[in-house]
């Protein structure tokens, strides 16, 4: 069978390499050009190509409105997902930020008593800046402002010494 095959490839080789088979060859090829463009111009074959481009369009304008049917059936339950993870995103954040808020307010709330404290522990020398201190201290939110006042007025002084 193989050789078979071997023989039939070198004839037609021949045939398609030699000057008289490549005419022929160029008379064939010409004569199927010749034949396909006459049955392409011929009525029945152009009323058949218009009735399958017509029918591609009608399949292919019903399958588009199914595709974009299907689409939205799959888009709703995921945008309901969407939208509900949003709201527990949006009340999880509520929640975090009043914690957030009742900890500063802790937090304020031990710094101004510490600040008391600290005041009652330096003595009644002091109680004239003491209050002005604590009404600093309480206005701004920590006990940093008075902190830093008091190292405001030590720098300078400093200073006056160089």
């Amino acid at each position: 069978m193989r050789l078979f095959t071997l023989g039939a490839g070198v004839a037609i080789g021949y045939i398609i390499g030699s000057k008289r088979g490549k005419a022929e060859f160029e008379r064939s090829l010409n004569a199927v050009k010749k034949s396909a463009a006459e049955t392409w111009k011929d009525p029945k074959v152009q009323e058949t190509v218009t009735k399958a481009g017509e029918t591609a369009k009608q399949y292919v304008s019903t399958v588009a409105d199914s595709v974009k049917k299907q689409a939205n059936d799959a888009a709703s339950p995921v945008t309901d997902k969407v939208v509900d993870a949003a709201a527990l995103a949006e009340d999880a954040v509520k929640k975090a930020g009043s914690n957030a808020e009742k900890l500063v307010d802790q937090a304020a709330d031990k710094v101004q008593k510490q600040a008391e404290e600290a005041e009652k522990k330096s003595g009644g020398a002091s109680s004239g800046n003491g209050s002005n201190t604590s009404s600093s201290s309480s206005s701004t939110g920590g006990s940093s402002s008075s902190g830093s006042t008091g190292g405001a007025s030590n720098k300078p002084s400093g200073n006056n010494g160089r």
